[in-house]
């Protein structure tokens, strides 16, 4: 039911009005914003505001702008409105609109209200200086639903003089959004500060803090929103404001899609009364499903009674609430709470949950004085439970565990892998997967089983595979279950299992690589009782079938394959076990051992791979790093020496040759050359360990001087005007989609690392800023989350040594301004096409990148019955929004009148700056 404000309302508001200079005594307010569908863009608005009941005068007939174009009176067009007492002389106003959204965008919703009430001690002038709040909002269907933050504590407390000051905004974010804290200026209207705002610890209101240490404090915790004044040194009344950012983490980043300001007045008042004082449990980390019951305390050094309230998203959640007795009483000091919790499922997100906890005495005279702290509290998923794992035929491990306890409010459950058990247990709220295992699958809640066919390569025989769970939780709540137990299983050795496949001899047409296997030792003798021949079967790259050759059928178990280009190729082998010419089954597949060089700030950095059936990360063989500055073509321990054993567990393949092995930095001009030799193992007995196998010789210098060459930038789109078609009129959020190759002619460096793209939105003359690194796999990418759709790229290469190219081509692209004014309106009252304004619809004809708009209408007499300049307006509104009313406020007559004017464009292009206006309009009633 839609309710309305009385006639009364109106009369009474305007004797008081008449009287006080339309002072509403509004000490604070903030705007909240719900979306209550998720087919429609409809928004539940809600304007809070806090008045002092000592004045007469009420809240609410401000103007409420919803960032589309389109404006209110709340007062008149509310759904609802709500009047509460909160004591210490605060009334909350509530009023509660609705408004659909016609698209896609960021919106800034806006509501002022004249005026804010006199003598304001850190602004100028403040009886004439309008309230003014707002927020925003990103409508956005990549990022799903978004609500603004709630506010859940009132800011209702007192201050005194030489006691430090705090409030807390008791905020949460109803979708799981991350909120962050950063103060603000009191606002009289959009994007207008209030006259002469100084911040509370400027010199002349204070200058020390409660401690008496110099000078006073003013701040917002970024994370936790304590506002602490540290401390008033002046009685009398302050205005100050802060905004609440909301960030959801989009594509790995994390990304602001709203906020909302408070903007709340304080009143200091001299009192030798002291603030009480909490004492929290320890912050909390539960299970979902636990229930929590906890005291907290409090107490006044005065002895004065106190009052302990909890706020918070645990006591505001639908889903089994919080709750907290005594509630709201004043009690004798000291005193408790009790705090009971019972978490669920539904509970559980990457964030903690933030219990605000504040306490008020009741002194006998003075200003009420308060302290809040924040506790936290972190609800985890319980870990999921194995079932069975069994090995099935082609090598695949068969995987099953019970339904799990929250499957109901989990997305997934992630299956990882690694070699060889790691049985640690997880620390205290620890959550996920550590280092060291691989993600191999995920399925649906409503899946209990999988089955791990390694990519269809069935899984290495002789390896012993050990597996964890985790759950995981949706966006934007996140979150992640306490992580399973392990379950392994060793895969039967019923094939070759090929040891080695090192790189003996580094050349492009003579290299040489030895390559050895094992028979099949757990194969059932009954079935396949031998005797067994085998064919070695060679390919290019780590992986794969390329240039696919036999090597022949033999009934050794090792091979030195010659004839190879070890220098460039790497190589890869598998085993096919044959009986009496039929071929029973194949070995996993292993590769040689890749090593490559990168030069580092007069250092070289050496990273090896390899693609082997085998465990090549066990902590107890180290890989050996070896060195030659004399002669390349030969590897043997005369030349070569040993400058490194490197424990991969922990640094991973890779080494930094610096010199700092022997004390000797290295020499610009001399050519290094290297090796490595890993060493690894299955978990078969009867081999010996650890399986050893070389890569090829690699040679650099650490001197590298050549310069890339620019690449080739091209725009590759969105058009801008075919772009903005599809836009709402009140669009800010652009995307450029680039392209570009790389130039490797001439003496340019072709060992490229990365690109670097840089960007200015104000024309190719002034100042690039870099905006994105890019690795030297990447030849595109999008530019998202731009405000304007003009700007200008270039790009540089950047090879291995960190040396930057000079910039490419400069690609700019311009913004496509467009308004249009319709030739006629019919201001008759029916509500339909009421306003002589810029068009709103269709979106290809809204008003694009204008700055401002100025209008001069005349009758056909010549004499001026209208004008307007959008820039001296305080919201710079280029839409017009001429009701046919005279500059008296008369009703014109139906008739042809004409206008003038000027429209200015947001264009890098100055000659397209300012476009005349010059039109008829017609009136008809």
């Amino acid at each position: 039911m839609k309710l309305k404000l009385s006639s009364l309302f109106f009369l009474t508001y305007l004797i008081i009005g008449l009287s006080s200079a339309w002072a509403t005594h509004i000490r604070a307010g903030e705007i909240i914003a719900e979306r209550i569908s998720v087919q429609t863009l409809t928004y539940r608005i809600t304007v809070v505001g806090y008045t002092d009941t000592r004045s007469n005068v009420v809240f609410g007939p401000g103007t409420i702008n919803f960032g589309d174009g389109r404006e209110e009176q709340l007062n008149t067009e509310s759904d609802f409105s709500l009047n509460e007492s909160l004591g210490n002389q605060i009334e909350k106003n509530t009023f509660v609109i609705t408004h659909t959204f016609q698209g896609p965008g960021t919106y800034t919703i806006r509501f002022q209200e004249f005026n804010r009430n006199d003598l304001t001690l850190n602004m100028d002038n403040s009886v004439d200086t309008p309230f003014y709040v707002e927020t925003q909002i990103t409508i956005d269907p990549f990022i799903g639903v978004n609500n603004s933050p709630v506010l859940t504590i009132p800011p209702v407390d007192n201050g005194a003089v030489n006691v430090r000051y705090i409030h807390n905004p008791g905020a949460y974010d109803p979708d799981g959004d991350s909120l962050a804290y950063e103060l603000d200026v009191p606002k009289q209207a959009f994007q207008r500060p209030v006259n002469n705002y100084r911040d509370p610890n400027n010199a002349e209101f204070s200058t020390n803090q409660e401690s008496g240490v110099s000078p006073a404090l003013f701040s917002i915790d970024e994370v936790f929103g304590d506002l602490i004044w540290d401390a008033p040194g002046t009685a009398g009344q302050f205005n100050v404001a802060f905004k609440i950012k909301e960030f959801r983490k989009l594509d790995g980043e994390w990304v602001q899609i709203g906020y909302v300001v408070r903007d709340m007045q304080i009143i200091i008042e001299n009192s030798n009364n002291r603030r009480p004082e909490l004492i929290l449990p320890p912050d909390l980390c539960v299970e979902a499903g636990t229930h929590i019951e906890e005291i907290i305390q409090g107490e006044d050094p005065d002895g004065d009674p106190i009052k302990i309230e909890i706020f918070g998203e645990p006591i505001e959640i639908s889903t089994s609430p919080a709750s907290f007795s005594p509630e709201a009483e004043f009690q004798p000091s000291p005193g408790i709470v009790n705090f009971n919790w019972q978490t669920v499922c539904n509970h559980v997100r990457a964030r903690e949950y933030d219990v605000r906890v504040r306490i008020t005495d009741q002194p006998r005279s003075g200003p009420a004085l308060v302290d809040i702290k924040t506790w936290r509290i972190k609800v985890i998923g319980p870990p999921p439970v194995w079932d069975e794992l069994e090995q099935m035929p082609g090598r695949t491990v068969a995987l099953n565990w019970d339904p799990y306890a929250c499957a109901n409010s989990a997305s997934e459950m992630q299956i990882w892998r690694r070699i060889n058990s790691d049985p640690y247990e997880p620390d205290s709220c620890e959550t996920g997967i550590r280092p060291g295992y691989d993600l191999i699958g995920t399925t649906n809640m409503e899946t209990f089983s999988f089955d791990d066919l390694n990519g269809g390569e069935g899984l290495a025989p002789g390896n012993t595979y050990c597996y964890r769970l985790v759950a995981a939780y949706p966006e934007p709540r996140l979150g992640e279950s306490i992580v399973s137990e392990e379950i392994c299983i060793t895969i039967d050795v019923d094939v070759p299992i090929i040891t080695n496949v090192s790189v003996e001899q580094t050349d492009e047409q003579d290299g040489e690589i030895f390559i050895k296997w094992t028979p099949p030792y757990d194969i059932d003798p009954e079935q396949f009782p031998g005797p067994f021949t085998y064919e070695l079967i060679r390919s290019t790259g780590f992986t794969g079938d390329q240039d696919r050759t036999s090597l022949g059928v033999t009934s050794d178990t090792l091979f030195t394959d010659t004839g190879l280009n070890t220098e460039n190729l790497v190589y890869n082998y598998k085993v096919i076990l044959i009986e009496e010419d039929t071929k029973i089954d194949t070995s996993s597949k292993a590769s040689s051992v890749w090593l490559e060089p990168t030069i580092i700030n007069e250092a070289i950095e050496l990273n090896w791979d390899f693609t082997v059936p085998w465990n090549n990360a066990i902590g107890e063989f180290r890989h050996e790093v070896y060195r030659n500055r004399t002669d390349p073509d030969a590897a043997d321990e005369d030349t070569f020496e040993l400058i490194a054993e490197v424990d991969v567990t922990q640094s991973g393949f890779q080494f930094l040759d610096d010199g700092s092995f022997n004390g000797q930095p290295l020499e610009r001009e001399i050519e290094y050359c290297y090796y490595v030799i890993t060493k690894g193992a299955y978990n078969v007995d009867g081999l010996v360990y650890p399986l050893e196998n070389k890569s090829q010789i690699v040679c650099a210098k650490p001197d590298d001087n050549r310069l890339p060459c620019p690449p080739v930038l091209t725009f590759e789109g969105p058009e801008c005007s075919d772009y903005v078609a599809n836009l709402p009129c009140n669009s800010n959020t652009y995307f450029h989609d680039l392209s570009w190759e790389p130039d490797f002619s001439g003496e340019c460096d072709d060992e490229l690392s990365g690109y670097r793209l840089y960007f200015t939105a104000n024309g190719e003359d002034s100042q690039f800023e870099l905006i994105k690194e890019l690795s030297s796999l990447e030849l595109s990418t999008r530019i998202t989350e731009l405000t304007n759709y003009r700007g200008c790229y270039y790009i540089t290469a950047v090879d291995r040594s960190g040396n930057e190219s000079e910039p490419s081509n400069i690609v700019c692209v311009e913004n496509c301004p467009n308004y249009e004014l319709p030739n006629a309106f019919t201001p008759n009252g029916d509500g339909l096409n009421e306003t002589f304004m810029a068009y709103d619809n269709p979106f290809a004809r809204c008003p694009r990148f204008v700055t401002g708009v100025e209008i001069f209408i005349v009758n056909r007499w010549g004499a001026e019955v209208f004008s307007y300049n959008s820039l001296e307006s305080n919201e710079n509104d280029v839409f017009i929004r001429w009701d046919g009313r005279d500059q008296n406020g008369n009703e014109l007559p139906a008739g042809t009148y004409f206008y003038s004017g000027k429209v200015f464009f947001d264009v890098l292009d100055p000659r397209e700056q300012e476009q005349a206006l010059k039109g008829t309009i017609q009136i008809i009633r």
